[in-house]
Formats: C-alpha cells, sequence, structure tokens
C-alpha cells in the first residue's frame, strides 16, 4: 500500500504492481477502481497485466476502500477528476512510461469525464469496464423523488445501495470475498447521488472532446450497468472505440472465472497502439 495526497490535502491510496528491474514497463495502467469498491479486490488481473510488461497502479478513490472522505460521499464529482490528475503527476515519479487509464464501473465514469476535461494531458489510450452511465434497471419513484429532495436538505444522508454480490461474477468466490469484506461499506449518500447522475449527463453531452482510442469491455448479463446504454455511447464517439461484449459475463468482468478472454482483449487493444 502507497499514499498520495490529493488536491485538497485528503490521502489516497492506492497498490502498485510493477515488472521486475531491469524489465522497463511497456506502459503504465492506471486503474480506477468503483464505487464501494477497493484496490485489493482486483490483484489478480492487475497481476496478470504485470507479467505482461505493464505497470499497474491500482486507487481507491475517496470515500472508497483506504482512502481519505467520508465513506460513501462525495460532495463534488470535479474532486475525482483532481484525484486523477494528482495520482497521473504521482506515477510519474514512479515511471516514465507512458500512460493508459482503466476505469471499472463508476471509475469508468470518472474515467471518461476525465478525459472530457484534461485534455491537455493526453493519455495513450483508455479501457472502460462495464461503464455505470445508467443503471440496469431504473429507481423506483420514490427513491428517485426522496434522492432529489434530500440532496439539498441533507447531502450526507447515507442509504444501503442493497447491492447483491450474487451479481458481481459467476465465480461464487468473489461474492463471498465481497460479503465477508469490512472495506466495502455498500452505501451512498444523496449528495453522492446527485453527483453521480450530474456526470451521467455531462458525459455524453461532452462525448465529442474525447481523443483517445478507447476500449469497452460489456458484459451481456451485467445487471447493474446498462451495457446497451454504453455500447450507443461508444457507437457515438468520434475517436477510435472498440467494443467487445461478453454475453456470458456479469458485471465484474475482469473477476470473472473465465477474465482471462477480456485481458487477452486488453491486451491486444494495448498492442495494437505499441505498448
Amino acid at each position: 500500500m502507497a499514499e498520495l495526497r490529493a488536491p485538497d490535502g485528503a490521502t489516497l491510496v492506492y497498490d502498485a504492481y510493477e515488472p521486475a528491474l531491469p524489465a522497463v514497463p511497456r506502459a503504465a495502467i492506471l486503474w480506477v477502481c468503483g464505487w464501494s469498491d477497493h484496490r485489493t479486490r482486483w490483484r489478480k488481473p492487475a497481476e496478470a497485466l504485470r507479467d505482461a510488461g505493464y505497470a499497474v497502479y491500482l486507487l481507491d478513490q475517496r470515500g472508497q476502500g483506504d482512502s481519505g472522505g467520508a465513506r460513501g460521499h462525495l460532495s463534488r464529482f470535479s474532486q475525482l477528476l483532481g484525484d486523477l490528475q494528482a495520482f497521473r503527476r504521482h506515477v510519474r515519479r514512479q515511471s516514465a512510461a507512458p500512460h493508459v487509464l482503466l476505469g471499472h464501473s463508476f471509475g469508468a465514469l470518472v474515467v471518461l469525464r476525465y478525459l472530457e476535461t484534461q485534455p491537455s494531458d493526453p493519455v495513450q489510450g483508455a479501457v472502460l469496464s462495464a461503464p455505470w452511465l445508467a443503471t440496469a434497471v431504473p429507481l423506483p419513484f420514490w427513491k428517485r423523488l426522496a434522492g432529489r429532495v434530500l440532496a439539498d436538505l441533507w447531502p450526507t444522508a447515507r442509504f444501503a445501495t442493497g447491492l447483491d454480490s450474487g451479481v458481481l461474477s459467476h465465480d461464487p468466490a468473489v461474492a463471498a470475498a465481497y460479503d465477508a469484506d469490512p472495506t466495502v461499506h455498500r452505501v451512498m449518500t444523496t449528495g453522492a447521488w446527485r453527483e453521480i447522475q450530474w456526470a451521467q449527463r455531462a458525459v455524453p453531452a461532452d462525448m465529442l472532446r474525447i481523443d483517445c482510442p478507447l476500449l469497452f469491455l460489456l458484459a451481456g448479463q451485467d445487471r447493474l450497468t446498462d451495457a446497451p446504454r454504453a455500447q450507443a455511447f461508444a457507437e457515438h464517439l468520434r475517436v477510435e472505440a472498440q467494443v467487445r461484449r461478453f454475453p456470458d459475463h456479469y458485471h465484474e468482468i475482469l473477476l470473472e472465472s473465465n477474465a482471462r478472454v477480456a485481458l487477452d482483449q486488453v491486451g491486444a487493444f494495448l498492442a495494437a497502439r505499441g505498448l
């Protein structure tokens, strides 16, 4: 575990998986984890990418995992973009390798918004795993109404997400580990939900600002994020956007029993960029 400071002084925690010296990494993959998620859950795919010659840096976003911030809360979505920029600067001090961003679910939403707002600091490409552009099933009307009202009156009010760990992966070990993990908080504040909904509107509105190649990994049995919405988004981008669908996969594509299939697609995407 290593740390860096966010622009506002918050502590951000990450893990590094780097090829053994004297090997020079083919690229630095900056991995942005999702909501109620954290870096150590992704150790196996990170190790696989490291063994393929990449340096992988897994970030716990603020309010998640071991990073600072109130659990499950988000004051402003823009804070996450500043955090990612600070993370990139920090990684540059560890490695001169070109940067590739990898975001899963909520992390993919952050990566997409970052690409739209940071054109002066380009990356070589980005991988979006099950991006959370919309939920797979709309929330009940009463929850949406309560969220709108309380976001202003009580933005730090916490509610259980109600996430069923059984829809994450076909591998039963993934669900068991998620249920037993004390770092998984499974909550969200009304203020965070307001900011996430704002980002889900802003990202499609500004999609033409993205100017690097993208790889979308979409799960055919995703019950958490809207895979068809993500595919439609990819099809309307002006840059190269490859879409790889995995019909039998659940939401956490890179933690599935046959995650190797998706990892091979990531490797092919990077190799085509000369990485």
